[in-house]
């Protein structure tokens, strides 16, 4: 292993799967011919936790505490500990820590690139120390949930970029695709395989076609995708964190509400934010251990010590984790509370489900369609989870003998090597297109320019519009350029933006059009896909005098 560097074609790659909960790396290993995933702080598993702290040398400076000690320093340090920040990226919410009575804010990716810095650092030393490979990791294969906004892609790279990697060696690839590969590469029968991928913050279904020709390598293409960004294991804490909630309030007679920390009721800020990172910690090991067992304790004692001490001591049987509805809001907002709130946790399974079976739907597909239903994410585990998904198809899931939480950082490490190794044969993921995507055109109607399930080639997939856009009045000089990704594509002719599907990706303006008579002067748009599905629109005046703009949807989508 100690000449690995020197044969590498692109140097060296570190498959990370970047979860809200937690994160796991791993690399391809050409000795074995297999993935590794690579131990961080001695655990394979890291929790995606950073927390923050006076530099004892100098004090206008923070250091950092990551993973594990991050994570059990919360319940001390709530105010300078962030979790779940993957939650965060694609928004431009400022994160707030509180260190030494001093605030910094951060932007999400900053929180990320220090998260994703350290387990490229760890890397590396594992790398060179314990496998005696030379040089560091420059380039890396982040995994990224199906449904991803445009905007949280960019931000995960730019975070990457932050960590320390190459920007021209940062890969983006979809989480279902990469656990397939771990499936794929013992795999010998031409198969579609269902992921269900149950994370800690986003849930994604994915169809996946694996086709292995005789002595060839297996290939793998995306059929079908559909997923929801906001439901994931977090949310089934917070069920969890419901119920104890619901014993809280009645031991203090509600006078005490912890989710306000402007309110008079003699417990300090920093006490509430204790007993919450307290309880989201002790609902989320109840969830763990409800997933094997048929009841489990929960003892928080005392959960406040002021005005007066309040212990909670009770159990939590299997059945009120399943069909407790969800109460109190939380401190969700009150968009997120409304699609949670009188919601059980058989109710959010049951809405895994429905995204099932919109994945089925976009694909054409049947349940008797799927040969195998391959199961990840941490909460995949629970039991009733598998239940339904055996009910609905009519077997169980696939048994891996690669741990569900280990399936999509190895798969991300098969792509390394295809990067690292071009020549090296593997399993082969043919990349297309997940919606279709297209312009909003006059009358707020959509023209289609690329379809759903277009093969994308490693140079990316270019696409004219099929005619081009016209000016609608005399004499303008400018005209609005807005990309949009239909997510719910149906065979309905003439449809508009506003109708339920359409997102909006991003807008611009082509500016200094000639002035003329209406429809006299032409646009063409092109459309450009990368492998990573993240899109580039160029529009160009096509008179004597044309300009040319050109629109990032990860730049500035809205």
């Amino acid at each position: 292993m100690g000449t690995l560097g020197l044969d590498m074609e692109r140097g060296l790659f570190l498959g990370i799967d970047f979860g809200t909960t937690n994160s796991v790396v791993s690399i391809y290993n050409f000795a074995e011919g297999e993935a590794q995933t690579i131990p961080i702080d001695g655990s394979n598993i890291f929790p995606t936790a950073i927390q923050f702290e006076s530099d004892p040398e100098d004090e206008n400076k923070l250091s950092r505490i990551f993973g594990v000690q991050a994570k059990e320093a919360a319940i001390i340090y709530p105010l300078s500990t962030v979790l779940s920040i993957k939650r965060y990226l694609g928004s431009e919410q400022k994160i707030t820590v509180s260190v030494d009575d001093k605030e910094y804010k951060f932007a999400p990716e900053q929180i990320a690139g220090e998260i994703l810095g350290h387990l490229k650092q760890k890397a590396d030393e594992y790398a060179q120390e314990e496998m005696g490979i030379s040089g560091e990791f420059s380039g890396c294969v982040i995994t990224v949930p199906a449904n991803s906004t445009d905007k949280q892609k960019k931000m995960t790279k730019d975070a990457a970029v932050l960590a320390g990697f190459d920007p021209e060696n940062i890969y983006l690839r979809l989480e279902p695709a990469a656990s397939a590969i771990s499936y794929a590469v013992n795999e010998e029968a031409n198969k579609k395989v269902l992921v269900y991928d149950f994370g800690g913050g986003t849930f994604d279904a994915c169809v996946l076609e694996i086709k292995t020709e005789v002595e060839g390598e297996p290939t793998i293409s995306i059929v079908s995708t559909y997923g929801d960004n906001d439901l994931g294991g977090n949310d089934i804490d917070k069920v969890i964190m419901d119920i104890v909630y619901e014993e809280f309030k009645k031991l203090t007679g509600e006078e005490i509400d912890l989710f306000d920390e402007d309110a008079d009721d003699g417990v300090s800020k920093r006490q509430k934010k204790v007993a919450l990172v307290r309880l989201q910690q002790a609902a989320n090991q109840a969830k763990e251990r409800l997933s094997q067992t048929k009841s489990t304790k929960i003892t928080l004692a005392p959960l406040i010590q002021e005005p007066r001490i309040v212990n909670i001591n009770m159990e939590i049987t299997r059945d009120m984790f399943l069909n407790h509805k969800r109460i109190n809001a939380l401190g969700d907002s009150p968009e997120n509370f409304e699609k949670f709130q009188g919601k059980s946790v058989s109710d959010l399974i049951d809405e895994t489900l429905n995204c099932v079976s919109r994945c089925l739907e976009a694909g054409g597909l049947t349940e008797p369609d799927i040969d195998e239903i391959f199961l990840v994410g941490g909460s995949s585990s629970i039991i009733y989870a598998g239940e339904k998904i055996t009910e609905r198809f009519g077997k169980e899931p696939f048994k891996s003998k690669i741990s569900p939480a280990l399936s999509i950082s190895q798969g991300a490490a098969y792509y390394c090597n295809m990067i690292m190794m071009p020549t090296v044969r593997g399993p082969v993921v043919q990349e297309r297109t997940i919606h279709p995507l297209g312009l909003e055109i006059a009358g707020r109607r959509f023209m289609e320019i690329v379809a759903a399930g277009q093969d994308i080639p490693k140079e990316g997939l270019t696409i004219d519009a099929p005619e081009p856009l016209m000016t609608n009045f005399d004499n303008v000089t400018s005209m609005a350029i807005v990309a949009y990704e239909n997510t719910m594509p149906s065979d309905e002719k003439n449809i508009t933006v506003n109708r339920d599907g359409m997102k909006r990706l991003a807008g611009t303006s082509l500016r200094g059009i000639p002035q003329g008579p209406r429809g006299q002067e032409k646009v063409k748009v092109i459309f450009h896909v990368g492998q990573d599905n993240m899109l580039h629109v160029t529009a160009r005046s096509l008179s004597t005098d044309g300009v040319v703009t050109e629109l990032s949807v990860d730049e500035l989508y809205s």
